[in-house]
């Protein structure tokens, strides 16, 4: 997929692209929750999680430690760094 179509996909979901920019090292979700919302609560690690999701099946993130259930850790892929160059 192209870089700039990957731009497009990012800017489009909110809490996608609120999640991709709070990204800046590797972290669990409820970090990345913590940094956006600044507490935690079941609707914002849903909207967390799903968004972590979706930016890793388009290969934009990835899980550092898949086989973990719990205290998975996401970091931005290659890919993920040229798209975040681009939305700056």
């Amino acid at each position: 997929m192209a870089v700039l179509s990957l731009v497009g996909y990012v800017k489009r979901g909110k809490n996608r692209q609120t999640v991709f920019l709070a990204l800046d090292k590797p972290m669990m979700p409820s970090e990345i929750m913590r940094k956006i919302y600044g507490k935690t609560s079941n609707t914002y690690f849903n909207l967390v999680s799903r968004a972590l999701g979706e930016l890793t099946q388009k290969k934009l993130i990835e899980v550092v430690n898949p086989n973990e259930k719990t205290g998975r850790i996401y970091r931005k892929t290659q890919l993920g760094k040229e798209v975040e160059k681009k939305l700056e």
